[in-house]
């Protein structure tokens, strides 16, 4: 492991979804991990990315998404799928030329990735490289008795409403 003073140097990768409500909870979690000394970078979909200038400290890596807008997609499920599917290589090269150029160098630091429960790319390139993983869970409490009901509310036909292109998976209707 690396050291600076006789303390490890860690970098932590915090891979980010560009949804509101996980952007954010994201942010401040790099926010306090950073005041306790280490070094931050945020991973993040080009898609609706954060602000830059509000978290000069961080290193930002802005991963290639190729999505223009959600509403293209005929589901949530597929531009969370796109947006994996996408931003993986990205991450995984990324990271890959970090490791890589470590092993040329004697200072290195050891990396962890902390990543976004939607953002399921991020534990994959964790594994496909040995680095640790933590996912990130910004849903509330109340998410989840609510997550059992969305089924009957989308065969009462009441969830989701007409016009909104984050309509229920497939998947909830097994």
């Amino acid at each position: 492991m690396a050291e600076e003073n006789g303390r490890r140097r860690w970098r932590l990768v915090l891979v980010a979804s560009p949804l509101q409500g996980h952007m954010t909870p994201m942010l401040h979690l790099a926010t306090y991990l950073h005041s306790k000394g280490f070094s931050i970078t945020i991973a993040h979909p080009q898609f609706n990315p954060p602000e830059y200038s509000n978290h000069p400290d961080f290193v930002f890596l802005p991963l290639p998404d190729n999505i223009s807008s959600p509403a293209n997609f005929t589901s949530f499920l597929k531009f969370l799928q796109a947006l994996n599917n996408n931003c993986k290589p990205h991450l995984q090269e990324h990271l890959g030329q970090i490791i890589n150029s470590q092993k040329e160098k004697s200072e290195k630091e050891s990396v962890v990735i902390i990543h976004d429960s939607l953002m399921v790319f991020g534990g994959f390139v964790a594994g496909d490289l040995g680095l640790p993983s933590i996912i990130m869970n910004s849903s509330s409490a109340a998410f989840f008795p609510a997550y059992k009901i969305i089924p009957q509310l989308h065969q009462d036909g009441r969830f989701p409403l007409h016009g909104n292109y984050f309509y229920l998976p497939k998947c909830f209707l097994k």
